[in-house]
Formats: structure tokens, sequence, C-alpha cells
């Protein structure tokens, strides 16, 4: 697959509701119809209705050491903010759960496993497209390498790290700071 065409299928989630012209079940063509209040696409043939949700997402400031007091970022390969630099994490699967999701992402973008020590909040982006959940983490094992989502993986000092693609991360990161000042 081409890296356009990569980019594109990552995307596709983020289509806007009129986007979407058949349904996913019958493939008859989705029409407007107003459902609580608010205009949502149905198939007047099965009844599908597209409910548009948030997706559940994860992210973890995954800290070496407790001596060196860096954490770990990732180069982001595909939008949005490709190139930019982000706590490692991703959407949450079918089936798992925000823990498993969070573990595994670690591993994907990463190479490391991590343990979960607790969760610093939950997030919506400014676009209220997506719901996050953010953890502190701890390196478990493993061999620091960037994924196939990831350009780079690399640790940073918590008072030098390079512009963030998102400012949810850079809150998250900064409650991370509060609580280590806390114990």
């Amino acid at each position: 697959m081409a890296d356009e065409d990569q980019n594109a299928f990552v995307q596709w989630r983020h289509a806007p509701p009129s986007a979407w012209q058949y349904c996913p079940l019958c493939q008859d063509s989705l029409v407007n119809h107003a459902w609580d209040g608010k205009m949502r696409r149905y198939c007047p043939h099965c009844g599908f209705v597209y409910w548009e949700r948030p997706l559940p997402a994860v992210a973890a400031v995954i800290r070496e050491s407790e001596a060196s007091g860096r954490i770990l970022l990732v180069r982001r390969r595909y939008p949005p903010q490709e190139g930019l630099w982000t706590l490692p994490g991703g959407g949450v699967e079918a089936g798992e759960s925000i823990d498993e999701a969070m573990i595994r992402e670690a591993e994907e973008e990463t190479g490391l496993a991590i343990a979960l020590d607790y969760q610093l909040g939950t997030w919506s982006t400014p676009s209220h497209e997506t719901i996050i959940t953010f953890f502190a983490a701890r390196v478990q094992g493993g061999m620091l390498v960037a994924g196939t989502d990831a350009l780079e993986a690399e640790w940073f000092p918590l008072r030098a790290m390079p512009r963030l693609a998102f400012d949810t991360h850079a809150e998250a990161i900064e409650r991370y700071e509060r609580g280590q000042k806390d114990s």
C-alpha cells in the first residue's frame, strides 16, 4: 500500500457523516433523517442509523526510570499532525480494555513492554472526535524501536521536550509532573 493510500485508509473514520453514502449492512443508499433531534444518516431499507460517536483512545507518560526523569515520545508517521511528537498511544480496539490497549499500543509504537501505574485522567480532543484516557507508566522490558506508525521513538527530559502535536498530551504531562512533585 502506497503511503498516500495508507494515509487515506488511516483517516477513514474522520469522514463527516455526509460522506457516508451507503449502508454498511445492506449497501442501500443512506438518507438524512431526524433522529433524537439531530440529523443522522439512516438506511430506510434495513433501519441502520449511523450514530456518530467519539473514538476511545489511550496514551501514556512512560518514564524511562526513576533516576533519569526522562519520558518517551514518538514522532507521528500519519495524520493528524504527522511529523510532530506525541505520547505513545492510539485507538482502543474492540474486545480490549483501555489498560490492554495502552500496553499493546506502547509495544507496537516503541517495542517496549510497560506496566501501568495509574490513570492521569480522561480528556476529549478539542473537536470532541476522540476521548483519550492518559496513564502514567514505566518500562518493564523490551528494546526501544519506532514501530510501524511512528517515525521515531526517543527519550526526552521533562524540561527539554520538543513541541507536542496535541495540547491534551501537554496537559497530561503537566498533570504527571504535578503528581511527581506531590509524591
